[in-house]
């Protein structure tokens, strides 16, 4: 039997008898993991307080006929102040899920792994709202799958300033003459060229904010503020739309956050 430690979070438990459970970790060294760890449902267990979503522990492994099993462990980081909030709580549920979904098992992810560590502590925080911290995920995890739109300036004539309208399915975007350009060029009217084409409107702020988030040091990626609600509204709309259609796949805990949100404005 080889044993193996890792650090790795929580983004995945499913119940298994009366008191163990399934677990699915991200970690740094060998990207998705599913282990399985016995009475951690139980209050009395060694392993109950490392093997609930989202805490980041420290797992020693044994793996036996392809299968891990946790043979120990020791809580690093519980982000206890997500599960005091239930929006926090939905939100940090979504961000799980969707690493769930794109990471791979037994390769490498450290930057993934990064990303969801430096999110989940965003969330636990406070100190930024959950939309920015939303939207930056979506945004970063998509350049981070291989995703990365150009958002640089207009795919077309290089106009760098003013509204944009980012081409999800492309990864680029274009400013109004050149999106006016392409219709006529392809006898499109507008609202089929928006469905052929997946469009989402950027303005200044929106697309400085999505080409930082893109290219900053991982450490900086919250190291910006939108002082303008529109700006902040058009960014995170064209993150989420971005990422959904990349990664080609639709949530469920997403769904949860947004009517999470949705009953609290009533």
């Amino acid at each position: 039997m080889t044993l193996t430690e890792v650090r790795g979070i929580v983004i995945r438990t499913i119940d298994i008898g009366e008191n163990d459970k399934l677990l699915t970790l991200l970690t740094e060294e060998k990207g998705k993991i599913t282990a399985y760890v016995r009475g951690s449902r139980s209050m009395k267990s060694r392993s109950f307080a490392s093997a609930q979503l989202c805490c980041y522990s420290r797992f020693v492994l044994a793996k036996k006929n392809d299968r891990y099993y946790v043979q120990e462990s020791e809580l690093c980081e519980n982000f206890f102040s997500i599960r005091e909030d239930i929006e926090r709580t939905a939100l940090a549920s979504y961000i799980c899920d969707a690493v769930g979904f794109v990471a791979i098992e037994g390769e490498g992810e450290r930057a993934l792994f990064r990303l969801t560590l430096n999110t989940l502590h965003a969330i636990a925080l406070g100190k930024h709202s959950l939309t920015q911290i939303k939207a930056v995920f979506e945004t970063r995890a998509a350049g981070i799958l291989g995703f990365m739109p150009d958002v640089s300036g207009c795919a077309e004539c290089g106009k760098n300033a003013g509204d944009f309208f980012l081409d999800v399915m492309n990864g680029i975007i274009l400013c109004a003459d050149c999106r006016k350009k392409e219709e006529e060029s392809h006898s499109f009217a507008e609202e089929d060229f928006e469905h052929a084409h997946i469009i989402c409107v950027l303005n200044d702020g929106a697309r400085h904010a999505m080409n930082y988030v893109l290219n900053c040091p991982s450490e900086r990626i919250l190291s910006f503020r939108l002082t303008e609600e529109e700006d902040m509204r058009l960014f995170s709309i064209a993150a989420e739309t971005y990422f959904l259609n990349q990664v080609e796949h639709g949530f469920a805990t997403l769904q949860f956050y947004k009517d999470i949100i949705r009953m609290k404005k009533v």
